[in-house]
């Protein structure tokens, strides 16, 4: 009788054991379930209780309760659950367990799994929602992969580790330069490419570190003093021989000479380098505030560091033969080092120099212009030691005013190579005459930023400079002092009465910013390029940015018929090579036959009327290629769109770039890409065409 007395309460605890929580066994990565675990059993033989919720994690209670000033996001979650890896995490679909052999029904083991409440709310988001942030859109477009063609190759590798020692070292040279970018003084990525290829293979281990160590990189300053520890081991004692592969040096004297490299390493000893690598020919000691054009001269900071008779006396101790040298003002007052520059270029180690800049010497100082220990004027001297030069080829002038009507008529006469950048009293007069007098041997002539230079000089370019191949011109000026004065100081670019003239040598033609002249005069000088493309025939590289002050409907229709012109003229207009194509193995010849040609030979024996449709079709295809391949030398090209006939098609350069505009010189030109955030339009799924339904008309949204 009292059985019967239980409430429904009671028979149910006689059936089923009530679960403690303490005894509650969580499933861990580390362990298994299987069928002779007792609590198991008899936890999957009854339904689940009503409500089980349990906390596996202890509660901190240092931790701070979420209130509506801080975030709350998933990543909080995540974080708390990475400390305890025995939770498990909830499974969308429970894997099914293998019946088991016993003679009781088969029932589907599930892996019991207990959710705490986090969890819960956790399965509940969506895994990909963020945090909202003020600012970011709320669905980002994604961006579209531009489709690129893959090169498809024939699967045949070419034998590269065969391949001789000199060639393989050109390859490695001009692939990886340069080692350092010396703007930014930094290292580039090549430096490592290079030791990588070197371990790549027996055969490549020699040309990859000749090439590293043709101009080894010394930046940072550590690395010069392990380049220094290396060259003074016993050559003979190492895998290679690393003094004769250094043939250039190029030293950053604020980075590298200036400062110590560190309490144990100390000053870097330049002079001592220099002592180990008797076969450098090229030495450039530079500043980095060389590359920032615009400087005046009163704000040109001196370095600390000053040209050390050390330096002198170790170049000549270890017998080098120099080709390339820089002379910089900032080491050394100009006073005191033209003659420097006279004495030095007297030594045997200078008097094979080739290519030779000078930057930053003034003609005169706000102390005086006098040369230390000389009588003569400064631009007499540096002629002098310019004179001590008999190879000298290449000359630069940066940001020197001592180029001026001095010392053009005392430079040297067979100079093949001048950069004049931002001279100032470089003018349209002395240039002139400079040129009849010097530039006969001239094959290549920059002018960059140089603010009293016009285009005048070019009416007689052709006759002064005849074996000129590259001209390049930038006339866009740049100053940092305080006037900040950006216009050149010129009245007019070129008057209308001057026609230029072109060298028939010219190779590479580039004119940047060309501005001060009106519309008159802009045909004439585009009139003369294309009257003179028959001549041109050597021309491959036509680079022209000039600024029209016009009104915006001229200057469009100007643009339209001049770059169309010059493009139909200049541009090359053969189709490129198919970029699918592969080696192709030789076809085998079968012995006897002949080699077949693209056309067949008539027979003797054929009819007459066979042979003559055969010479009728080969004529047929020659005048279709000569129509299509246009000729430097054809005559008169009529142009329907344009008021003016181009004379002859020269048709071989391979870039034509002309632009003509209206906006304000920068050093840097913007367009629309550069406006352009990473996010695309949102029209990435449009594939070109309109579905157009059963109405006949569609719609984009």
């Amino acid at each position: 009788m009292s059985s019967t007395r239980h409430s429904p309460r009671g028979r149910s605890t006689m059936r089923s054991r009530p679960v403690r929580s303490n005894r509650t066994h969580v499933q861990s990565y580390n362990e298994e379930s299987g069928p002779d675990e007792p609590l198991a059993d008899e936890l999957e033989s009854e339904p689940r209780p009503r409500r089980l919720s349990l906390s596996l994690r202890p509660r901190d209670s240092s931790r701070n309760p979420v209130s509506y000033r801080e975030d709350s996001s998933d990543d909080d979650i995540d974080d708390s659950l990475d400390g305890y890896p025995d939770v498990v995490l909830p499974t969308e679909t429970p894997e099914l367990a293998a019946p088991t052999e016993q003679s009781t029904p088969t029932r589907t083991r599930r892996s019991r799994t207990v959710k705490t409440r986090s969890q819960t709310q956790k399965t509940k988001r969506t895994p990909t929602k963020r945090r909202l942030e003020l600012g970011r859109p709320l669905n980002k477009r994604r961006k579209v992969e531009e489709e690129k063609d893959t090169f498809v190759g024939s699967g045949v590798v070419p034998p590269w580790h065969t391949l001789p020692y000199h060639i393989l070292f050109d390859i490695f040279l001009r692939a990886s330069y340069p080692l350092i970018n010396e703007g930014a003084a930094k290292r580039n990525s090549s430096v490592s490419w290079l030791v990588n290829v070197a371990l790549l293979c027996r055969s490549f281990h020699e040309p990859a570190l000749a090439a590293l160590y043709h101009s080894p990189p010394l930046i940072p300053a550590t690395k010069s003093h392990g380049l220094l520890n290396l060259l003074a081991r016993p050559q003979d004692q190492l895998s290679n021989n690393y003094i004769n592969k250094i043939q250039e040096l190029h030293v950053d004297v604020e980075t590298i000479l200036v400062y110590k490299s560190g309490p144990t390493l100390g000053y870097f000893d330049l002079p001592k380098l220099l002592e180990y690598t008797p076969q450098v020919k090229i030495l450039r000691l530079y500043h980095n505030n060389d590359f920032v054009v615009g400087i005046p001269s009163w704000q040109i900071p001196r370095s600390k560091w000053v040209y050390p008779d050390s330096l002198f006396t170790s170049i000549n101790s270890s017998s080098m033969r120099l080709y390339s040298w820089d002379w910089n003002a900032r080491f050394m007052d100009t006073q005191a080092l033209l003659p420097l520059m006279l004495e030095r270029h007297r030594d045997p180690s200078f008097k094979s120099i080739q290519e030779l800049k000078i930057l930053h010497i003034a003609a005169e100082d706000a102390d005086g212009d006098e040369v230390v220990g000389m009588p003569d004027d400064r631009e007499h001297v540096l002629s002098m030691a310019l004179n001590e030069l008999p190879h000298l080829r290449r000359l630069e002038f940066q940001e020197s005013s001592i180029l001026n009507d001095h010392l053009f008529p005392k430079l040297p006469l067979n100079l093949k190579s001048l950069s004049i950048n931002n001279c100032d009293d470089v003018t349209t007069a002395n240039f002139t005459q400079f040129l009849a007098s010097h530039g006969r041997s001239l094959r290549e002539l920059s002018l960059s930023h140089n603010r009293h230079l016009s285009l005048s000089f070019i009416t007689d370019l052709k006759g002064a400079c005849r074996n000129l191949e590259k001209f390049v011109m930038d006339i866009s000026i740049f100053d940092h002092s305080s006037y900040h004065d950006l216009e050149p100081h010129f009245e007019q670019l070129l008057a209308p009465s001057q026609v230029p003239t072109w060298p028939t040598t010219l190779r590479h033609l580039e004119l940047i910013q060309l501005r001060r002249w009106d519309e008159k005069t802009a045909e004439a000088f585009f009139a003369s390029l294309i009257e003179a493309a028959p001549e041109l025939s050597d021309l491959r590289r036509l680079i022209i940015s000039a600024i029209l002050k016009t009104g915006w409907r001229d200057r469009a229709s100007f643009r339209e018929k001049w770059i169309g012109n010059l493009e139909r003229a200049f541009l090359r207009h053969s189709s490129p090579p198919n970029p699918r194509l592969r080696t192709l193995s030789r076809p085998t010849q079968e012995p006897g036959s002949s080699r077949v040609s693209g056309t067949a030979i008539p027979d003797d024996s054929a009819s007459p009327s066979k042979r003559k449709s055969a010479r009728l079709a080969s004529l047929k295809h020659s005048d279709s290629e000569d129509a299509h391949s246009p000729s430097p030398r054809r005559s008169r090209v009529h142009d329907g769109d344009s008021d003016h006939d181009i004379p002859a098609i020269q048709g071989m350069c391979d870039v034509v770039v002309i632009r003509i505009d209206n906006q304000r010189p920068r050093e840097t030109q913007y367009n629309e890409g550069d406006f352009l955030d990473d996010e695309v339009s949102g029209d990435e799924d449009w594939n070109g065409y309109d579905d157009i339904g059963d109405a006949g008309h569609s719609y984009a949204w």
